[in-house]
Protein backbone atom coordinates (compact mmCIF):
# COMPACT_ATOMS: atom_id res chain seq x y z
CA UNK A 1 0.00 0.00 0.00
CA UNK A 2 1.24 3.56 -1.20
CA UNK A 3 1.81 6.28 1.83
CA UNK A 4 0.34 9.10 1.92
CA UNK A 5 2.82 11.60 1.92
CA UNK A 6 3.03 13.39 5.52
CA UNK A 7 2.04 17.32 5.74
CA UNK A 8 5.04 19.36 6.56
CA UNK A 9 3.97 20.78 9.64
CA UNK A 10 3.61 16.85 10.70
CA UNK A 11 6.96 16.52 10.20
CA UNK A 12 7.61 20.06 12.20
CA UNK A 13 5.50 19.13 15.11
CA UNK A 14 7.55 15.58 15.49
CA UNK A 15 10.44 16.88 16.33
CA UNK A 16 8.62 19.69 17.97
CA UNK A 17 6.92 17.04 20.42
CA UNK A 18 10.24 14.68 21.12
CA UNK A 19 12.39 17.93 22.19
CA UNK A 20 9.72 19.78 24.50
CA UNK A 21 9.06 15.77 25.95
CA UNK A 22 12.62 16.04 26.92
CA UNK A 23 12.20 19.89 28.11
CA UNK A 24 9.32 18.17 30.65
CA UNK A 25 11.70 15.77 31.98
CA UNK A 26 14.60 18.04 32.34
CA UNK A 27 12.19 20.86 34.03
CA UNK A 28 11.51 18.46 36.42
CA UNK A 29 14.83 17.74 37.48
CA UNK A 30 16.28 20.75 37.61
CA UNK A 31 13.42 21.62 40.02
CA UNK A 32 14.62 18.75 41.76
CA UNK A 33 17.69 20.16 41.77
CA UNK A 34 16.76 23.67 42.78
CA UNK A 35 18.03 24.99 40.13
CA UNK A 36 16.33 28.23 38.51
CA UNK A 37 12.94 29.56 38.90
CA UNK A 38 9.98 27.56 39.32
CA UNK A 39 6.84 28.94 37.91
CA UNK A 40 3.24 28.19 37.33
CA UNK A 41 1.44 30.45 34.99
CA UNK A 42 3.85 32.63 34.80
CA UNK A 43 3.74 33.11 38.67
CA UNK A 44 7.05 32.29 40.72
CA UNK A 45 6.11 29.92 42.81
CA UNK A 46 8.04 27.73 45.84
CA UNK A 47 10.14 24.87 44.40
CA UNK A 48 8.07 21.97 46.94
CA UNK A 49 4.70 23.94 45.50
CA UNK A 50 5.87 23.35 41.71
CA UNK A 51 6.75 19.93 42.92
CA UNK A 52 3.81 18.87 43.88
CA UNK A 53 1.66 20.24 41.93
CA UNK A 54 3.06 21.10 38.56
CA UNK A 55 5.50 18.19 38.27
CA UNK A 56 2.73 15.59 38.02
CA UNK A 57 1.22 17.24 35.13
CA UNK A 58 4.59 17.78 33.54
CA UNK A 59 5.46 14.62 33.50
CA UNK A 60 2.33 13.09 32.26
CA UNK A 61 2.46 15.93 29.39
CA UNK A 62 6.11 14.89 29.11
CA UNK A 63 5.30 10.94 28.51
CA UNK A 64 2.06 12.34 26.09
CA UNK A 65 4.34 14.21 23.98
CA UNK A 66 6.94 11.36 23.77
CA UNK A 67 3.84 8.93 22.13
CA UNK A 68 2.80 11.91 20.36
CA UNK A 69 5.98 12.33 18.80
CA UNK A 70 6.51 8.68 17.93
CA UNK A 71 3.08 8.71 16.65
CA UNK A 72 4.00 10.85 14.39
CA UNK A 73 7.64 9.93 13.11
CA UNK A 74 6.06 6.14 12.64
CA UNK A 75 2.55 7.79 10.65
CA UNK A 76 -0.21 6.05 13.37
CA UNK A 77 -3.41 7.44 13.02
CA UNK A 78 -3.74 7.61 16.94
CA UNK A 79 -1.65 10.24 17.06
CA UNK A 80 -4.22 13.12 16.72
CA UNK A 81 -6.56 11.86 19.31
CA UNK A 82 -3.34 12.23 22.00
CA UNK A 83 -2.89 15.76 20.87
CA UNK A 84 -6.74 16.27 22.03
CA UNK A 85 -6.12 14.16 25.27
CA UNK A 86 -3.11 16.38 26.21
CA UNK A 87 -5.05 19.50 25.81
CA UNK A 88 -8.11 17.91 27.15
CA UNK A 89 -5.88 16.72 30.60
CA UNK A 90 -4.75 20.48 31.35
CA UNK A 91 -8.02 21.63 31.56
CA UNK A 92 -9.55 18.91 33.70
CA UNK A 93 -6.05 18.82 36.07
CA UNK A 94 -6.21 22.66 35.90
CA UNK A 95 -10.05 23.04 37.05
CA UNK A 96 -9.39 20.02 39.20
CA UNK A 97 -7.14 21.84 41.12
CA UNK A 98 -8.54 25.11 41.23
CA UNK A 99 -12.33 23.89 42.60
CA UNK A 100 -10.33 22.53 45.25
CA UNK A 101 -8.41 25.18 46.00
CA UNK A 102 -4.74 24.12 45.11
CA UNK A 103 -4.18 26.97 42.81
CA UNK A 104 -4.92 30.17 42.45
CA UNK A 105 -7.39 31.17 40.11
CA UNK A 106 -5.31 33.12 37.98
CA UNK A 107 -3.32 30.20 37.51
CA UNK A 108 -6.38 27.68 36.79
CA UNK A 109 -7.84 30.26 34.30
CA UNK A 110 -4.43 30.87 32.25
CA UNK A 111 -4.42 27.02 32.32
CA UNK A 112 -7.83 26.89 31.06
CA UNK A 113 -7.91 29.30 28.51
CA UNK A 114 -4.62 27.89 27.26
CA UNK A 115 -5.02 24.80 26.99
CA UNK A 116 -8.76 26.12 25.06
CA UNK A 117 -7.39 27.72 22.49
CA UNK A 118 -4.47 25.27 21.85
CA UNK A 119 -7.18 22.65 21.94
CA UNK A 120 -9.06 24.28 19.28
CA UNK A 121 -6.37 24.94 17.47
CA UNK A 122 -4.98 21.54 17.28
CA UNK A 123 -9.02 19.95 16.69
CA UNK A 124 -9.33 22.41 13.44
CA UNK A 125 -5.67 21.67 12.12
CA UNK A 126 -6.17 17.84 12.76
CA UNK A 127 -9.63 17.04 12.42
CA UNK A 128 -10.88 19.71 9.85
CA UNK A 129 -7.80 21.29 7.34
CA UNK A 130 -8.50 19.18 4.96
CA UNK A 131 -5.23 17.78 3.71
CA UNK A 132 -4.65 16.85 7.16
CA UNK A 133 -7.50 15.22 7.65
CA UNK A 134 -7.19 13.12 4.56
CA UNK A 135 -3.57 12.02 5.60
CA UNK A 136 -5.24 11.09 8.82
CA UNK A 137 -7.67 8.93 7.16
CA UNK A 138 -5.53 7.28 5.07
CA UNK A 139 -3.43 6.00 7.69
CA UNK A 140 -6.27 4.95 9.38
CA UNK A 141 -7.02 2.91 6.50
CA UNK A 142 -3.78 1.18 6.21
Amino acid sequence: MVNPTQPFAIRVLTWFAGLASAAMFLSILLAFLDIGPTMMGGERVTRTEWLHVAAPLVAVIGILMALISYGFASRRAWSRHLVMTMFSLIIVYASTLGALNLIHHAIMWRAIINGAAFGCASAWYFYFKPNVAAYFCELKKR
